[in-house]
């Protein structure tokens, strides 16, 4: 069947339809804990691709999942037999309009990139998901969403004004409020039925709605047959779509109505010494209108410490371990008026006795605070065990007087089952996300699973709340529907499914007639973790299989406004090339569910090409997921079954080709850069003759510095220069920039006596060279380090490789010397601005450039390091710094040289740093410490970037110039 229905959706959509294995399980997870692989995935381009791609299934009798973001953490978005995914195309805003307050959207489009346009026009769409970054607008109308501000906006379904439905039978509505007398009544319709029979149903059920739907903001269980119990009022079918899963009809199009942006806003941090104080003092705070009351436990807060840019938050958010933090914000027309809410507030928790209170009216550090907040979800996943917080209760509501008792029953149930669990989220309306520690993989876990789940549910029942009060039923829940809501309504949801879907075609098993929560678990009973020998040492998650499956598929690496995770995917929108998307592939793949070996290599060498090792995950990530180095570990493996590429062999022997170029240089240089040279190295190794090519130069580094004998860098030995294989072969400018710059401050130094770093042998995937190369450096730095001697690093990339890559690439006594070095490893803008900030070095700058605009390498923002960069060179008189966040620059070592690379190299370029750099203002400077960021603005914006100790020496005064 598979392959008639694969060929009659070609012939009928435009689209992509995609049936290979690796597509299928690509869109075989979300972000909860099942996994159900698809007969194929459409990507329609259309409205009208979705029409037919209804019709064709119908004919087949192939359900059909809706899927956005696939962040659905109940299941809603996998299924077994098509899955459509509108995030690729179907993601416009067709229309704004400013003064009535609305818009016009496709289903795919992101909730950030919605909220970006409609700032221009001091308008957004209300709900605010902590997951905006990825979360679409079809996927928040299909699970009725709200998030951290719903006490103040309500749901979705409250700013939803009409919507264009796909539906069963290949008709196209359009649901509106209609009065009854205009309704579509007559004809077997799809429509017309739903006309029909929907009131009715709301209408005869009246009474039991009353007595059985949770009086709670935050119930979106079940179907909305509340919305149609007074038959007074027009028909409005949004209503029974809107939290329908995907299970009624398709929604292609949708008015929704925009609120005003806020005026003036204000956070409030809360720090209790328990969890359970700072539930009791929500209704307090309620009673003073914030616009959001957000609590974070100390295992959520705790697992931030393994999260370098989380944890720096975490440290200014609380002032000890153990806490329990309440973030309450207000919005007001004048700050006036947020500072007299605030004393109010903190006047009334007195008696409570808080820890600490924090008022913060800087919008960045506000801005900080919502982001480390949204981190929760991710960061409650964060657990290198078998044993994970697990999705599966944590989307209970009651009311927020009831809300502190109810949790501490909550945990009751949880310290039974001798188990913990993480707290966050909602406490302003009582929906807290509760995540009890459990390991799928075993038996006895999945009967945990299944137990807290019904004991919750009971509980749930016992004070009046709701089980779905976010996220929806999908799997998860809707096994448990008939329980909360009585067999009469839930009979009553089963003819609401039967009246839009008589034949099931649309996401079937969610709402009504689910199967058993333990069905479809991506692990499962008996699971085994693949754990393989590797080179780099993955023994803190037990291996390499642990830290692939790290990844829980919440999605954060499908933001594409900020942040430099992933680059690939930013320009794509293709879910392969998503950090999550790599990360499952592989993990399919080591599980042996790509089909045989073969299929499994060649799948995952696919998936992984487009990864530029940017690092940027294993920043940006809330659980650290390093593809970067996952793809290396693959490509070692893949080499040894299958034989190194030619291209392999060249890129990763960069070192070798630098030496023999500078010995031949100038004429290496003019024959690597003829017609013929290029001709040759695009046909041999794959370079892109389009691209230039590094000038080596006899005057190597090295060699100017033994040429000047001792009169730079013998005065103490307290830094030593690394001198990478590109400073010193082709710019030895910035090494003597640097080393003058760094005497110049009062810091004597010297060139090290390393050899190269191994970060092209890394990227390659040449992993026993690599480490012979850093047990050599081991062998030549450890000396220096063991004396507290810093090693400098002009070059961010080669810091990486010597800081994080070396240390897990070694063994025994040369490990723990490894992480001696790395520990005294730094980048030069970073050890330089340390030593000054302490007073241990001076810098006495004359006035430069207006405007520096910093562009970090990807490795030095994943370390961390963009910050000290940034405050190094704001120490040049009168320069206004400013730091592009522009993401990857594309290049990324020999990625964009090649042939098959340079396109969506130049596209992640244009994405931000090649306009930037076109757009600088006379006078301006671009600052990057990467060889390639430097080369690719060159090539592409014919722009010149410096690094900054290039800048800073053109910038001693007389006095400091020691040339």
């Amino acid at each position: 069947m598979s392959v008639s229905l694969q060929r009659d959706l070609e012939r009928a959509i435009d689209g992509e339809v995609r049936f290979d294995r690796v597509s299928r399980a690509l869109y075989s997870t979300d972000a909860s804990v099942y996994q159900i692989e698809p007969l194929g995935v459409v990507i329609p381009r259309t409205s009208e691709a979705v029409i037919r791609a209804v019709d064709v299934a119908a004919r087949h009798g192939v359900p059909i999942t809706p899927r956005g973001g696939g962040t659905s953490q109940a299941g809603q978005s996998i299924g077994s037999g098509i899955v459509l995914d509108t995030s690729k195309h179907l993601n416009r805003i067709l229309e704004v309009n400013p003064d009535e307050q609305w818009a016009r959207v496709e289903p795919g489009v992101v909730l950030d990139e919605l909220n970006a346009n409609l700032r221009r026009h001091n308008l957004r769409f209300a709900p605010d998901v902590s997951s905006a970054s990825r979360a679409t607008v079809g996927g928040m109308m299909a699970n009725n969403s709200s998030g951290a501000r719903s006490v103040l906006y309500g749901k979705t379904i409250d700013h939803v004004i009409e919507q264009r439905v796909v539906l069963s039978d290949g008709g196209l509505a359009h649901f509106r409020p209609i009065y009854r007398r205009d309704a579509v009544v007559g004809g077997d319709s799809i429509e017309a039925r739903a006309y029909r029979d929907i009131p009715e149903l709301g209408v005869r059920h009246a009474g039991e709605i009353e007595r059985r739907f949770p009086k709670v903001l935050r119930r979106v269980g079940g179907y909305n047959l509340d919305a149609f119990v007074d038959p007074l009022l027009p028909i409005d079918l949004t209503r029974i779509m809107i939290g329908s899963e995907g299970t009624l009809g398709f929604i292609v199009d949708a008015k929704i109505g925009l609120v005003p942006l806020p005026k003036q806003k204000s956070v409030l941090t809360v720090e209790f010494d328990h969890l359970l104080d700072a539930l009791a003092a929500t209704p307090l705070i309620l009673k003073h209108g914030p616009s959001a009351v957000e609590v974070m436990d100390d295992f959520i807060l705790s697992h931030a410490k393994s999260h370098r840019a989380l944890e720096a938050q975490r440290r200014t958010m609380i002032s000890a371990d153990g806490s329990s933090l309440l973030c309450v914000e207000f919005y007001a027309d004048h700050a006036d008026e947020l500072k007299t809410r605030m004393d109010a507030v903190e006047r009334e928790l007195a008696p409570m006795r808080p820890r600490q209170l924090r008022q913060v009216v800087d919008a960045a550090a506000q801005a900080a605070i919502w982001s480390f907040r949204e981190a929760a979800l991710g960061l409650s996943t964060a657990m290198k065990s078998d044993g994970k917080a697990v999705s599966f209760v944590e989307d209970t509501a009651v009311a927020p007087e009831k809300l502190r008792d109810y949790i501490e029953r909550f945990l009751g149930i949880v310290r039974r089952h001798h188990t913990t669990a993480g707290v966050y989220a909602h406490a302003s309306v009582g929906c807290l996300h509760v995540r009890p520690v459990v390991n799928l993989k075993t038996a006895d876990g999945v009967a945990k699973f299944e137990a807290i789940a019904n004991e919750v549910a009971d509980l749930v029942l016992e004070f009046g709340g709701a089980l779905s009060g976010e996220h929806g039923d999908g799997l998860v829940r809707g096994a448990f529907n008939e329980k909360m809501f009585g067999s009469e309504l839930y009979q009553a949801f089963r003819q609401v499914k039967k009246t839009f879907d008589p034949n099931g075609i649309f996401n079937p098993g969610r709402i009504v007639d689910t199967p058993p929560i333990t069905s479809h678990l991506r692990y499962g009973a008996g699971y085994a973790t693949p754990s393989p020998a590797t080179f780099f040492d993955f023994s803190d998650h037990a291996g390499f299989g642990g830290a692939v499956e790290m990844c829980s598929g919440v999605g954060l690496c499908r933001k594409k406004r900020e942040g430099t995770m992933c680059p690939s995917y930013m320009v794509t929108s293709e879910e392969a090339h998503s950090t999550r998307g790599r990360a499952n592939t592989l993990r399919l793949a080591m599980a042996g569910q790509l089909g045989d070996a073969k299929l499994s290599d060649e799948g995952v060498l696919e998936v992984l090409d487009l990864c530029l090792e940017c690092r940027a995950c294993k920043s940006e990530c809330p659980v650290g997921v390093d593809v970067a180095r996952f793809k290396s570990e693959f490509l070692a493996g893949y080499w040894d079954r299958r034989g190194m590429s030619l291209s392999a062999h060249a890129f990763g022997s960069a070192h070798a080709a630098a030496v023999v170029g500078s010995a031949l240089a100038p004429l290496s240089n003019a024959v690597a850069n003829s017609r013929l040279g290029k001709w040759i190295a695009e046909q041999l190794i794959g370079v892109d003759r389009r691209r230039s090519l590094p000038q080596w130069t006899r005057h190597t580094l090295r060699k100017q510095i033994r040429d000047q004998g001792s009169g730079i860098g013998d005065q103490g030995n307290r830094a030593f220069l690394f001198a990478d294989t590109f400073t010193d072969h082709a710019d030895p400018e910035i090494g003597l920039a640097a080393i003058e710059v760094m005497t110049a401050a009062g810091i004597a130094a010297q060139v090290a006596p390393n050899v190269c770093c191994g970060r092209p042998l890394i990227s390659q995937g040449r992993l026993s060279e690599a480490r012979r190369l850093a047990a050599a450096n081991v062998h030549a730095l450890y000396d220096a380090a063991h004396h507290g001697h810093a090693i400098v690093f002009v070059e961010p990339s080669c810091l990486s490789a010597v800081r994080e890559d070396a240390p897990d690439l070694l063994r025994g006594e040369l490990q723990r010397r490894a992480r001696v070095v790395a520990q005294h490893a730094v980048l030069f803008e970073e050890f330089l601005e340390r030593e000054c900030a302490a007073g241990r070095a001076t810098l006495a700058l004359k006035p430069g450039p207006g405007e520096v605009l910093l562009h970090p390498h990807c490795h030095q923002r994943s370390m961390g390091l963009a910050a000290p960069a940034k405050a190094l060179l704001s120490r040049i008189p009168s320069a206004k710094v400013v730091d592009l966040d522009a993401g990857c620059c594309g290049m990324a070592g020999s990625f964009g040289y090649t042939r098959d690379h340079y396109d969506i190299s130049l596209a992640i370029a244009e994405r931000k740093l090649l306009p930037a750099a076109r757009a600088m203002a006379p006078g301006s400077v671009l600052v990057a410490a990467g060889t390639s960021c430097r080369h690719q603005v060159a090539d592409f914006a014919g722009v010149t970037a410096v690094h900054p100790a290039v800048l800073l020496r053109s910038l001693l005064r007389p006095e400091q110039d020691t040339r």
